[in-house]
């Protein structure tokens, strides 16, 4: 009896001792899980400082402008500049937009440095016109159209090339770097894709003696060929006078295709030259006839920043005139 009411108090004993243990573990769940929330909730709140910028009524801010105006300030945005930098950011705004209408002008123009060249002794070459239409004086697409022949006996060579009367077409586009700019002074960087069907023949070939010791002679003619070619130019622009221009052009020239025969290969090709030879050069003439000149924009002046009108500055050397008072005016004190 006394052994089992022993066993008894043990397990009492025990059981007490679980449950102040267990009692411990859940009360410092309790103390984190409360820890943990209440910096949850901090970090999902965060303190806001309370403003103390006070907001001005419009007759204060009217005020205000009217203030920095008179001080030659203007305000843009959080920032207070001078009227002059306001003007010259107001210009770099406009300067990235098209300003001038999508149909600007149209360009006629005649190369006439093959021609010019003939007189100097170049044994081929032709002459060839230009259509150019000016989008926004950007982006100019080109229409070429001409013609060319030649006739050359190179030097120590037994034979001579003759290309006959030929045409040939160009298709392309310039851009112009200075389109913000008057349309009188032009920078610009084209592309041509060009093609020409022709016919040329090699005359007078002489054969080195043979075992009787004689010349053979002989033609081939009416060779036919075609190629397709393109062309990078750099161009330069000025004008002469009312509408009249004059150009130069620099090209390089690159073949795609061209038609060899069993017998010869072509040496002139009209419109790209001698097929050898992929840089040449231009000179042209150019008549313009501008398109909706009234929505052209107008020479810059300076500029002023709250009204846009133009400022009328003294050019150099000239002075505001100062009246001298003359006899009998009044005299101020």
């Amino acid at each position: 009896m006394a052994m089992k009411r022993e066993i008894l108090m043990t397990n009492d004993h025990n059981r007490r001792k679980l449950l102040k243990t267990m009692t411990a573990i859940i009360s410092v769940i309790i103390v984190f899980s409360c820890s943990f929330a209440s910096m949850a909730q901090q970090r999902r709140v965060s303190p806001v400082k309370k403003s103390t910028n006070k907001v001005m009524t419009a007759e204060q801010n009217k005020a205000k402008v009217e203030e920095l105006k008179q001080m030659g300030l203007v305000m843009l945005g959080d920032s207070i500049v001078t009227d002059s930098v306001a003007a010259s950011l107001n210009d770099s705004i406009k300067d990235r937009s098209m300003k001038y209408p999508l149909f600007t002008s149209l360009t006629i123009g005649a190369n006439l440095w093959d021609p010019i060249m003939r007189l100097f002794g170049q044994t081929y070459g032709g002459m060839d016109f230009s259509a150019e239409l000016s989008l926004w004086n950007r982006i100019n697409p080109v229409v070429e159209v001409g013609f060319g022949s030649a006739k050359n006996t190179p030097e120590e060579m037994n034979f001579t090339y003759k290309g006959n009367f030929a045409l040939y077409g160009k298709i392309g586009c310039n851009y112009n770097f200075t389109y913000n700019s008057k349309p009188e002074y032009l920078a610009l960087l084209g592309f041509r894709l060009g093609y020409s069907n022709f016919k040329y023949s090699i005359t007078d070939v002489t054969m080195n003696p043979g075992y009787w010791n004689e010349n053979a002679n002989f033609d081939i003619l009416d060779q036919k060929s075609h190629a397709l070619w393109g062309e990078l130019s750099l161009n330069l622009r000025i004008k002469l006078i009312d509408n009249l221009s004059a150009g130069w052009s620099f090209k390089y020239h690159f073949l795609f295709n061209y038609k060899k025969n069993p017998t010869s290969e072509p040496w002139y090709i009209p419109g790209y030259g001698s097929r050898t030879s992929p840089i040449s050069a231009a000179f042209s003439i150019y008549y313009t006839l501008p398109f909706n000149k009234d929505r052209w924009p107008e020479d810059k002046k300076e500029k002023n920043a709250y009204t846009g009108e133009p400022i009328d500055s003294p050019g150099p050397g000239t002075s505001t005139p100062i009246e001298i008072p003359g006899p009998g005016s009044p005299r101020t004190r």
